[in-house]
């Protein structure tokens, strides 16, 4: 498994680890228009933190997985993840822009948020698919 793999995969965990904790925790607390500033502020350092670790800790074990040179399969990767997570990040800003019309400040950015999570999730999910396929 290359290192861009293990990348992808341990994004991945993260996002579905911090950030559906974030949305259980919203759910919980009365819906998606609760919430507050610090605690998502906390989900955002508690994913940087958690994916720096990792990452961290994924070098240490395999140095020359880590310094392998990014090769066209890698950047052909990035790019179809990325355009899957543009699209459904395009779809959940053009929902979030409607809801706005009709609701309050917080139900925005939770949605824009989490749509943002969501994005990234099917960016990784999606990279992991093609490196497995290919493997």
């Amino acid at each position: 498994m290359s290192f861009k793999e293990k990348s992808a995969w341990i994004v991945l965990a993260a996002l579905i680890l911090i950030y559906g904790g974030y949305a259980w925790s919203l759910i919980e607390g009365g819906g998606f228009g609760a919430g507050t500033t610090a605690v998502m502020f906390g989900a955002i350092m508690s994913f940087v933190a958690l994916i720096v670790i990792a990452h961290i800790a994924a070098a240490i074990f395999a140095p020359k997985s880590a310094s392998e040179a990014e090769d066209e399969r890698d950047r052909q990767i990035e790019l179809r993840g990325d355009e899957a997570g543009g699209f459904i990040l395009g779809v959940v800003v053009l929902f979030a822009l409607g809801v706005a019309l009709l609701r309050g400040q917080y139900l925005l950015a939770n949605i824009l948020f989490l749509g943002l999570a969501a994005s990234e999730i099917v960016k990784n999910l999606y990279e992991v698919f093609l490196y497995r396929r290919s493997a």
